[in-house]
């Protein structure tokens, strides 16, 4: 319970602006990582805003409590409604849903970073190779590293996940740019596996930015993972 109320008074000042910039940060960052917190949140917003729009409209005043009809609350709380939705919209905005791919661990509560790893996947170009079939993790995040052939020549990259459909056609899942290549000699980048499903995928690792004809494509297949069974 003290946990619930504090978590509480720090939205409310998250939303009235008391909070001091580490703070901030630190909240936004729980935002990211917690969706029953959004969820607190937006509700709150909804609450401020219609309580807001109808103290503005006097039905707060003692003169409109006393003569008053309860009909004229129902245009009112519905327009209430609809302003704490469209404050709600313009904060997801900024806040977004948390990306696929992710390029370090940083955004990660330090005492998670080891835990959030449920996988790691390793891309060499290797001649007639096949494409290998990997675990889905059912959450937690897959580092992924890919080996380029352009050290010598290449500062950043890019890097694109992208789903095989039907009839061979690809989509786009994620895309990550201005990756530097790390002393192992590969190219990191994470994947949030929940934001994932079973099938076909291209990891493509080109430079950043782009140069025609140097992008490199490794093929995969996700499969669920089935709990108590080794892959």
């Amino acid at each position: 319970m003290i946990h619930a109320d504090r978590d509480f008074a720090t939205m409310q000042d998250f939303i009235v602006g008391r909070l001091s910039d580490d703070e901030r940060r630190a909240f936004e960052d729980r935002l990211v990582r917690e969706p029953t917190l959004v969820h607190e949140l937006e509700r709150s917003l909804r609450m401020r805003a219609g309580l807001e729009q109808l103290r503005a409209q006097g039905y707060f005043t003692k003169a409109a409590y006393r003569g008053g009809s309860s009909r004229n609350w129902v245009p009112a709380l519905a327009a209430a409604a609809c302003a704490g939705v469209a404050l709600f919209l313009w904060l997801s905005r900024d806040i977004g849903p948390p990306p696929i791919l992710l390029a370090s661990l940083d955004s990660q509560a330090p005492a998670d970073v080891r835990s959030a790893v449920a996988a790691h996947f390793t891309f060499v170009s290797v001649r007639g190779g096949a494409a290998p079939d990997l675990d889905l993790p059912a959450a937690g995040l897959i580092e992924l590293r890919a080996a380029p052939s352009t050290l010598e020549t290449i500062h950043r990259y890019r890097v694109t996940l992208l789903r095989q459909e039907e009839a061979g056609v690809t989509a786009a899942v994620a895309d990550l740019g201005g990756l530097a290549v790390g002393t192992d000699g590969y190219v990191h980048c994470y994947a949030d596996a929940a934001r994932l499903a079973p099938g076909r995928y291209v990891l493509r690792i080109q430079p950043d930015p782009d140069t025609p004809g140097m992008a490199e494509k490794f093929p995969f297949t996700l499969r669920a993972h089935v709990t108590g069974v080794s892959g």
